[in-house]
């Protein structure tokens, strides 16, 4: 049984070195391709994939026949493909360079969907049998053109600067725009504050823009006051310690930003504003170590 089974393996093998053959001596490589991929999908071997399997995936895409294509067509006595048959007549250039480029996309969405080595050496047979068989420089131009479009996009991709590190306020800027459109999406008013990494604060604090101590939102706590149980004041230094984290976010702002001037000179306005945004911060944390009595499950009875 093993022996047949080792037969017919390499009876089936021979049969694919034959055609492969055949292709190959008359010249239609991408059939050759094609025959080569189908025939290593096929195949199932069961020894482990090698460590450089993953590689290997693009050139394993199953791929339709060629003449899906509507300007490719299969010759029926030499075998392979005709690259550029079928191709619509044009009565004037501007009618030419339309057809051109929409056989042009049609052709980039075929390898943009069935992208694997075979697909990726179709464009040669279909330039050389675009002035073998007679296309029109309308054609040529607009088929080639429109594939250089998005050639060069490609190439823009691959050789930008991605590798450069971003600059850190850009980087920030573009973070914190990102957030506020995620907030602005929630449909509900909200603020975040986000605290630089290994400052002794929560990275992320999230609050509400009509929120207030006295007011029914969220976390708030009913007005109770007068009563005997009191009121509970624990909200109102959580949101002090809120306000000074970004009394300090805004300061630690201030103190990256460039303080001189196009002409040289210092610019004095901001150096003021940055001292007032100091005593605001000293006095604001000095307010909050000072309402630190309000928190706690102690209730206050007003007098």
């Amino acid at each position: 049984m093993t022996a047949n089974a080792h037969a017919k393996e390499d009876a089936a093998s021979t049969h694919v070195l034959a055609q492969l053959a055949s292709l190959l001596r008359s010249g239609d490589v991408q059939a050759a391709l094609a025959l080569t991929e189908a025939t290593s999908a096929r195949a199932t071997p069961d020894e482990a994939a090698p460590e450089d399997a993953e590689a290997d995936v693009v050139g394993r895409i199953a791929s339709p026949p060629l003449d899906t294509l509507s300007f490719v067509e299969r010759r029926q006595s030499e075998g392979g493909y005709n690259y550029w048959a079928n191709v619509p007549a044009a009565s004037s250039y501007a009618d030419e360079c339309e057809i051109g480029g929409r056989l042009a996309e049609e052709f980039l969405t075929f390898i943009g969907k069935y992208h694997n080595n075979g697909n990726g050496a179709l464009l040669g047979p279909i330039v050389i049998d675009m002035e073998k068989n007679g296309a029109s420089r309308g054609h040529k131009i607009s088929f080639l053109n429109t594939i250089n479009k998005y050639a060069m996009g490609a190439a823009y991709l691959l050789h930008s600067n991605s590798d450069e590190p971003e600059q850190p306020w850009k980087k920030c800027r573009r973070l914190g725009l990102e957030l506020a459109e995620a907030l602005k999406s929630t449909g509900e008013e909200q603020f975040a504050y986000i605290a630089p990494e290994a400052s002794g604060t929560p990275t992320v604090l999230f609050g509400h823009l009509d929120y207030h101590p006295s007011t029914k939102t969220l976390n708030a706590t009913p007005d109770i006051r007068g009563t005997e149980e009191g009121q509970d004041f624990s909200e109102l230094f959580y949101e002090l310690i809120n306000l000074v984290e970004l009394a300090e976010a805004t300061l630690d702002i201030l103190r990256e930003m460039d303080y001189t001037r196009g002409d040289g000179s210092r610019n004095a306005e901001l150096d003021r504003v940055v001292g007032l945004q100091r005593v605001l911060c000293t006095n604001l944390a000095k307010l909050r170590e000072t309402a630190g009595i309000f928190d706690g499950p102690t209730r206050w009875v007003v007098a």
